[in-house]
């Protein structure tokens, strides 16, 4: 019998794919299909933002700033775990002695670092040197050394002491005397003169882990008491960055920090949880130590931050360089008899010569059960309940996270409180609408308050991705009707407009298409083609500049229609093990330094120990890429165009539950 749907099966959103978004064409000939998983695991794709002067964003140091309590808490607590941890050493270097023949009277805890350069009377009377006394170390030969003990003596004296080189019998050594003034608070930084002449905002850098930028935003705020102990919708104003990095991935980048009378010490503590009173989401308080040897709390870590006199703007970058790793890539469709690592490293050079189309990926439309450029679609025709109700109804096809489920369904019972309880801080949009609807005396027929209170640059995305989605529906025709080459009423960077001449030598980077707006103007079938899309959504060319709300009036604008990535390379890398990670995050590579310093086991293998053995018959490969692109391009269109496949995160996700269970399978 056949079976019948239901109202609720018919109207059951499909799971997005390129071809809905505009995604139709490539550039570089007929290539079969390979496939690839994206994203298996976060630090499968790393990206790290590239500064206005072209070096590349890294975290450098987990250390505190120095000069304040948290680096002595570090030069205590860090530092003597690691001489602990090595006393077991059965060699040091020239300039140490080895911890374990440290005598057990030698002198306070506090000073204990310091043990491998000071006999034994001498490190006993540091803490209770008089003003006219002095000690001296052993003669120091390393330099290495001679500056570990200059920092030992300011950080575990807490300036009360001041360290000077000499030579004793012709070899370089250390005097340490206390230091002038009331216990020494003449050579001490004032932590309250900092707080007022430093300059007024604070650079750091930030490593977040499968977070959106807005969310990673507010935990800052949050962390940083920015609005007050409870937070306020306005504290993220005070942070500002270049640009927004993708969720499902490792990134770095700079964040600037309108400061207050924060200094560097306290930022560095406040999102560290170093001894803060914080809530169940938060995490828990931490030590000095445990932030120089795990993890940071809820993915984010921030590191290497100054003063400085300015803020970040967006757009204040160069872009942005990639290092991806695909995993289990294969011909799609089952074995092959061409050599597949060799095919690939013919498609990474083509791309690197030709380029790809520059289209929106897939990420700007977003991965729930409604795209992102619908929602575009209801404020652009200015109907604000509608653009709620696809925010906030329950969907067939919504995410499998539970609470969402159920936050959506106490949304469409009109408990708002309940759903504002069970929606993730991960769901900004969600969230700030429902504190808006929550609060006393909103009136129900104020749809627009309430869509208004979701931070400004999460409403304009949602304009944006319609504006976007037009361009990918344009660009596709202009390749499909046109090829890979520059034609007649093509338009250059610089404005012009090629002829049937000029069409013979421009070169195709350089041609730009139109985003459709009111600056810009559209002819012949381009025309055509924009009002006949504009007409299946019930909008006109009008509809983009004619919106109540300012904020929503598109102007337009012309983006490239090839990119031609940097600095590409590839690595095929065979591997067996699907959980071992292929490459080390920038906080990996460091407290792995720190952990091995104090002989625990590294949170990432050495590389080698991926590979697997040659008599493996097993092997699966991995493609490694490392490119760099500028600002607003789309890495995951790179991958689209080496392997022929759809780049859709529902895609890859069944892709990696598939190779999981290939492998529990050969492993019962």
């Amino acid at each position: 019998m056949k079976r019948s749907h239901t109202a609720e099966e018919k109207n059951k959103p499909q799971r997005l794919t390129e071809r809905d978004v505009g995604l139709l064409e490539y550039l570089n000939g007929d290539w079969p299909p390979v496939q690839g998983i994206i994203k298996q695991r976060y630090s499968d794709f790393l990206v790290h933002e590239i500064a206005p002067d072209g070096s590349v964003v890294h975290i450098n140091s987990l250390a505190p700033p120095g000069g304040g309590q948290c680096a002595k808490r570090w030069a205590h607590e860090v530092l003597q775990e690691v001489h602990d941890a090595a006393a077991d050493e059965q060699e040091k270097s020239a300039a140490r002695v080895s911890v374990s023949s440290r005598p057990e009277n030698e002198g306070p805890r506090d000073y204990a670092p310091l043990a491998p350069y000071f006999d034994e009377q001498a490190l006993a009377s540091l803490p209770s040197l008089t003003k006219d006394g002095c000690v001296v170390t052993k003669p120091l030969e390393s330099k290495t050394a001679r500056t570990e003990v200059h920092q030992l003596i300011r950080t575990l004296s807490n300036g009360t002491l001041v360290s000077e080189a000499i030579t004793v019998d012709g070899s370089p050594a250390i005097s340490v005397k206390r230091a002038s003034g009331r216990r020494g608070r003449d050579v001490r930084p004032d932590p309250t003169s900092e707080a007022q002449s430093a300059p007024p905002y604070i650079h750091f850098t930030l490593q977040k882990t499968n977070r959106d930028s807005q969310e990673a935003m507010q935990w800052l705020a949050r962390s940083l008491r920015l609005g007050g102990p409870r937070g306020n919708a306005s504290a993220t104003n005070m942070l500002s960055v270049a640009g927004t990095k993708d969720r499902r991935a490792v990134t770095v980048q700079r964040v600037a920090l309108r400061r207050g009378r924060k200094t560097l010490e306290d930022v560095w503590r406040m999102a560290n949880h170093i001894d803060m009173p914080v809530g169940p989401r938060d995490g828990p308080r931490r030590s000095v130590l445990l932030a120089a040897t795990t993890r940071a709390e809820r993915g984010l870590r921030v590191a290497d931050l100054r003063y400085a006199d300015e803020p970040l703007n967006l757009g204040d970058l160069a872009g942005n360089q990639f290092t991806v790793t695909l995993r289990d890539v294969r011909w799609a469709g089952g074995d092959a008899t061409a050599d597949l690592a060799a095919e690939l490293e013919r498609r990474v050079a083509a791309v690197a010569a030709n380029g790809y189309i520059n289209y929106f990926g897939m990420q700007r439309f977003g991965t729930g059960a409604v795209p992102t450029h619908s929602i575009g679609i209801q404020i652009l025709r200015g109907d604000y309940a509608k653009a709620l109700d696809l925010l906030l109804a329950p969907h067939a096809d919504d995410s499998d996270e539970l609470t969402v489920r159920e936050a959506k369904d106490a949304y469409a019972a009109g408990r708002y409180e309940d759903a504002y309880r069970l929606f993730p801080r991960s769901c900004v949009a969600e969230r700030a609408v429902l504190e808006k609807i929550k609060s006393p005396g909103w009136q129900t027929a104020d749809a627009l308050g309430a869509f208004q209170n979701i931070p400004r640059t999460l409403r304009l995305m949602y304009v944006h991705a319609y504006q976007s989605y037009l361009w990918n529906k344009l660009v596709s025709e202009r390749i499909r009707r046109h090829g890979a080459r520059p034609v007649a009423g093509d338009m250059l960077s610089d404005g012009t407009v090629l002829d049937a001449a000029s069409a013979a030598t421009a070169d195709l980077a350089d041609i730009q298409m139109p985003m459709p707006g009111s600056d810009v103007q559209l002819d012949g079938w381009l025309a055509e083609l924009y009002t006949e899309l504009l007409a299946a959504d019930n909008l006109t060319p009008s509809s983009l500049s004619s919106s109540r709300q300012p904020e929503y009036r598109l102007r337009g604008s012309y983006r490239h229609m090839i990119q031609r990535p940097t600095a590409l390379s590839c690595t095929v890398v065979p591997y067996t093990d699907s959980d071992v990670p292929l490459c080390a995050t920038d906080e990996e590579v460091l407290l792995d330094e720190m952990r091995t310093k104090h002989g625990q086991e590294p949170l990432v293998a050495p590389a080698a120990a991926a590979a697997p053995d040659a008599s493996a018959g097993s092997a699966l490969l991995a493609l490694k890429l490392v490119f760099q692109l500028p600002p607003s391009a789309y890495a995951t269109i790179l991958l689209r165009e080496v392997l022929r496949t759809d780049t859709s995160s529902h895609v890859h996700k069944q892709l990696t539950q598939s190779t999981s269970a290939d492998a529990a399978d050969a492993a019962a």
